[in-house]
């Protein structure tokens, strides 16, 4: 941001040749409408180009009846990139185009709510139409240029607004001056701090220009978060009709976003009666769409009562201080609930473990339970069956007793036994001689009888 954003004591008394061309142009554009028109000072104006901040440091007054008034709607754009010098440091336009060659990671996020924006404005309702092209340009290069911050949906309707007065890159230069001088970005950086301390300074101020309303919100249960976050987001034009949004924009350009409050406090003083009949539900309609109404056939009223409004630079530093101080103070207390929350959390953490091992254990001791269990009827099964074997061994021994007795017999049997074996054994083996000697008669008889029938042939053969 310092690249573009800062406003160097130099830029006060030297302009750059892209800042002396504008005003220039401007001059140019003046003398012609001056020819056309008896609408305005036109001499005021043209005192105003040449030397913005001299005007505004020698004649207050006549800047207030002319913003009153409104700036020309002719020079609009060419007069808000005056006020905030969007041409008067670096090459912004060249830093543009390059910018526009990169990719934002939030390319989705801004083609997603183009569609939001002034929806029904002819310049932007048309989905991919020029509208919403250098809408999508000037928010993806700052999502670029300013990561930080990235985007953030309040940005495209303050972009919106500016490009209805001026071409795109030109929109980029102002709203870079607009986050950086006049103490917008922080906004929308990620803790918001800006937007915290600008609630709490309308909530106190609130109650001290008109305290019957803000008596009568908080019985109520409004919150300024509840409407104000996107007057303040959105410079109003979020739901703000367009005449009204732009001469809030003049004020901004000449005033600093701080005049926002002033204007805030505007519109509930103006609508002060009408706040103090409607209940929640209907005060916050009322408050976030037709608050607008009391002021939309006349702009300059709004203006008007927004000067009326005093807020003393003493009394928003000393808020801001007390917003710091109160903030520090809830940001310790959190930071120790935090703690205790997660003490807490780790307790309860252990407390599950515990149970979870307790329930474990439980289980595990009804398991060692049934197993005692199991292990005592295995043993007096065991032990019945160990009293029936000891019975068992008890005739078995018995009977054995009677064997032992018995074993003399036994032996004696057991010895005639063997030599009947043996007794047989030898029969056996003369049987066997016997039967060897009976087998060789035959053979011998066989013999015989074979030369029986021979001599006997012989003596038949011998007769004839």
């Amino acid at each position: 941001m310092s690249k573009f954003g800062g406003r160097t004591s130099e830029e006060h008394h030297r302009d750059s040749p892209k800042h002396t061309a504008l005003k220039e142009e401007t001059r140019n554009t003046l003398e012609t409408l001056r020819e056309t028109s008896t609408d305005y000072d036109w001499d005021f104006w043209l005192s105003w180009i040449n030397d913005v901040d001299l005007v505004l440091r020698t004649q207050p007054e006549a800047v207030k009846h002319h913003m009153t008034l409104g700036m020309p709607p002719s020079l609009r754009g060419q007069l808000w990139q005056i006020g905030v010098r969007s041409r008067n440091t670096g090459d912004v336009e060249s830093e543009y185009r390059e910018l526009l060659k990169r990719v934002s990671p939030d390319e989705k996020l801004i083609r997603r709510d183009l569609s939001r924006t002034f929806p029904t404005h002819e310049f932007f309702k048309e989905q991919d139409g020029e509208g919403q092209e250098a809408l999508f340009n000037v928010i993806k290069a700052y999502s670029i240029f300013d990561q930080q911050v990235g985007y953030c949906q309040g940005l495209p309707f303050i972009v919106g607004c500016l490009l209805l007065e001026m071409r795109e890159e030109h929109a980029f230069a102002v709203l870079i001056k607009l986050m950086s001088q006049n103490g917008l970005r922080s906004q929308y950086t990620p803790n918001m701090e800006t937007l915290h301390e600008r609630l709490y300074q309308f909530d106190h101020i609130l109650q001290q220009k008109i305290p019957q309303v803000h008596r009568h919100l908080e019985t109520q249960g409004v919150r300024p978060s509840m409407y104000a976050s996107q007057w303040f987001l959105t410079l109003f034009a979020s739901r703000c009709p367009l005449p009204l949004t732009v001469r809030i924009f003049d004020l901004i350009m000449v005033e600093g976003t701080l005049v926002v409050l002033r204007v805030a406090l505007a519109l509930l003083w103006r609508s002060q009666d009408t706040l103090l009949t409607l209940d929640m539900e209907h005060l916050v309609g009322f408050l976030n769409h037709t608050i607008y109404d009391a002021y939309v056939d006349d702009p300059n009223a709004l203006v008007q009562d927004t000067y009326q409004i005093d807020i003393p630079t003493r009394l928003l530093n000393r808020l801001a201080k007390q917003r710091t101080t109160e903030a520090a103070r809830e940001a310790k207390a959190q930071t120790q609930e935090e703690h205790l929350r997660r003490i807490n959390t780790d307790l309860s953490q252990h407390v599950h473990r515990l149970e979870k091992a307790n329930r474990t254990l439980e289980t595990e001791n009804r398991d060692v339970t049934q197993q005692v269990i199991d292990a005592k009827m295995s043993v007096a099964r065991l032990d019945d069956e160990n009293q029936q074997l000891r019975h068992e061994l008890g005739q078995v021994r018995s009977e054995l007793e009677q064997l032992k007795s018995t074993l003399p017999a036994l032996e004696e049997m057991t010895r005639q036994n063997a030599y009947y074996r043996q007794q047989n054994q030898d029969l056996q083996s003369q049987l066997t001689d016997v039967e060897e000697i009976l087998v060789d008669l035959k053979l011998k008889y066989a013999e015989s009888e074979g030369r029986y029938e021979e001599l006997h042939r012989r003596l038949g053969a011998t007769g004839h």
